[in-house]
C-alpha cells in the first residue's frame, strides 16, 4: 500500500512539473482547456489502479493470516489452500513469506520435493524478513535428512547453527533424523529425548516420537507404540514412503502389532 502511494505521489509531481514547464516555455500560451483535463484523468486512472492493487494486497495478507491460524489448529490442507490463494494477490509483496508458509505445509504433508522447492524459493527472495530467514536452513536440513541426502543435510545443519542462538527444535529434529539415517541410534535417542524437541507439535511431534521409538527399540529392544496418525495427519503414507520406506514400514508394523 505504501508503495502505491509513493507511485501516485511521483506521478502527481511529474504531471505538475510537465504543466508548469509547458506553460512557461510554450510561446503560444497556456495549454488548451481540453489538455488541462488530461493530467486529472491520468491521476484518476492511477489512483483507481492503486486502490484496486491495494485491496488485492490486503486480501492476500488476510488470506495469509487465515492460513497461519489454520496451521496453528493443525488444519494443514486448508491452510495450504489459503496460502495458494494469497500467492497471486501479493505478487512481489510478501512472496517470500508465502513460499515459506507453503513450504511448511508441504513439509508436514511429507511432500518433500515440493517443500524443498518452496523453501528454496523463499530463501531466494531478498526482501524476506529477518524473522523468517534464519528459520530456513533447519527446515531445509530436515527435508534433506528425510530424503536421505546426508551431505546436504550436514551442510544445512552447519548453516542453521550459525544463525541460531539456541538449539531450535527443528534443528535438533533434523539432527536426530540424520542420526537415524546413519544408524547412529544412541545419538538419535539422546537428541530426540532432549528438552529442545518437547515444544514440537503436529506431524513434526509425531515424527519426533516415531524416530525416538525407533531409536529406543534399536538400542534397548524396548518396543514403544506410536500412532501413525500423529505422523501423517492429513497426509497419506505414500509420499514419506517414497523417501524413507523403512521408517513407514516400522510405523505401520508397530501399529499392526498393537492392534
Amino acid at each position: 500500500m505504501r508503495g502505491s502511494l509513493r507511485v501516485i505521489a511521483l506521478w502527481v509531481v511529474l504531471i505538475v512539473l510537465f504543466i508548469a514547464f509547458y506553460n512557461f516555455f510554450n510561446p503560444s500560451g497556456p495549454m488548451p482547456g481540453w489538455a488541462s483535463w488530461f493530467p486529472i484523468i491520468v491521476i484518476g486512472v492511477i489512483v483507481a489502479f492503486s486502490v484496486r492493487s491495494g485491496k488485492r494486497v490486503q486480501k492476500g495478507m488476510q488470506l495469509n493470516l487465515e492460513g497461519n491460524a489454520l496451521m496453528t489448529r493443525g488444519r494443514i490442507a486448508a491452510a495450504l489452500e489459503k496460502f495458494e490463494a494469497a500467492r497471486p494477490l501479493l505478487k512481489n509483496q510478501g512472496q517470500g513469506v508465502i513460499s515459506f508458509n507453503v513450504g511448511l505445509c508441504q513439509l508436514v504433508l511429507w511432500q518433500l520435493d515440493a517443500a524443498e522447492r518452496e523453501l528454496l524459493d523463499a530463501q531466494a527472495h531478498k526482501q524476506l524478513s529477518t524473522e523468517v530467514r534464519p528459520l530456513l536452513p533447519a527446515r531445509l536440513a530436515l527435508v534433506a535428512a528425510l530424503r536421505g541426502k546426508v551431505g546436504e543435510a550436514e551442510q544445512r545443519l552447519a548453516e542453521a547453527r550459525t544463525v541460531e542462538e539456541d538449539d531450535d527444535s527443528v534443528t535438533v529434529l533434523a539432527e536426530g533424523a540424520l542420526a537415524c539415517r546413519r544408524g547412529d541410534w544412541a545419538r538419535a535417542r539422546m537428541l530426540l529425548e532432549g528438552p529442545a524437541t518437547h515444544v514440537l507439535g503436529g506431524p513434526l511431534r509425531g515424527l519426533r516420537d516415531a524416530l525416538l521409538a525407533w531409536s529406543v527399540e534399536r538400542t534397548t529392544g524396548e518396543r514403544r507404540f506410536v500412532d501413525p496418525v500423529t505422523v501423517f495427519g492429513e497426509a497419506s503414507t505414500d509420499k514419506l514412503r517414497e523417501s524413507w520406506p523403512e521408517l513407514v514400514s516400522f510405523l505401520l508394523d508397530r501399529a499392526r502389532q498393537v492392534a
